[in-house]
């Protein structure tokens, strides 16, 4: 069979940018896999407690992240995870209960106090429908009700959800994410970014670096190789903010 070679230098140029485009492909971020949860890493009682610092590198207060085993109205088993954050005199809780297996919310409790004044919002989940009564500092009340997809999970309890993904290398995944104090509800890309080792209070971990991505904010966060993955590190996207692990307690 006779084979066709051009002399013109411009039938090369032609093919330049679907060699690009081929290789953009071949060398560009891994598909994102089915959302897909293990079994869940923690135990009743789990405790992690990280130090704060703001975007200037200054220390601006403490996180804890605690959980612990409950059960619905039904007497089907929950996990309950509860974020404070203590910072300058202010203080922030928030709880959310979350299913035992899939770790969709039921509910979740936010309360913001400083010297002078107390906000809240109560979040009630209910197969994509989501009740909001909201209590302002001026102790307003309004009530809203929001749609979302089903298979969200709440934006605070991401640090902590993504302990119990299948993390490994190139592993990549979508999360829809609810943020009730805001009513605002994102698509986020999670990816393995690398894996760096750790320096913390326990000693030397090993940790895979999973980036969340909302499109227009990019979160990190360090999780350990090893069971149960603690929560080593976690870098706030949009605030810049840096939460470095300081204690960690398995259980009782």
């Amino acid at each position: 069979m006779a084979r066709f070679r051009s002399t013109n230098p411009l039938d090369v140029l032609r093919w330049l940018p679907v060699f690009a485009i081929f290789l953009f492909a071949a060398c560009g971020s891994p598909k994102p896999a089915a959302l897909v949860f293990n079994p869940a890493p923690w135990q009743d009682g789990e405790q992690h407690v990280l130090a704060i610092t703001d975007r200037e590198g200054k220390p601006a207060g403490q996180l804890e992240f605690s959980i612990s085993a409950g059960v619905n109205d039904q007497d089907e088993p929950l996990w309950v995870i509860q974020r404070t954050i203590t910072s300058g005199g202010n203080q922030e809780s928030i709880t959310v209960k979350i299913d035992e297996k899939g770790f969709r919310p039921r509910a979740s409790y936010l309360e913001r106090t400083d010297a002078n004044s107390v906000e809240s919002v109560d979040a009630q989940y209910n197969n994509g429908q989501v009740d909001l009564t909201l209590n302002t500092k001026q102790n307003v009340m309004t009530v809203q009700r929001a749609q979302i997809p089903s298979d969200a999970r709440e934006t605070v309890t991401l640090p902590i959800l993504v302990r119990a993904l299948p993390l490994t290398r190139n592993y990549a995944t979508q999360i829809n994410a609810y943020l009730p104090l805001a009513n605002q509800l994102e698509r986020i890309t999670v990816r393995v970014d690398g894996e760096e080792t750790l320096t913390t209070p326990a000693g030397a971990i090993k940790s895979w670096v999973v980036v969340l991505d909302s499109g227009d904010a990019k979160s990190k966060a360090w999780v350990a190789q090893d069971s149960p993955h603690q929560l080593l590190k976690y870098v706030e996207g949009r605030t810049q903010t840096t939460f470095d692990l300081q204690t960690y307690q398995a259980g009782p």
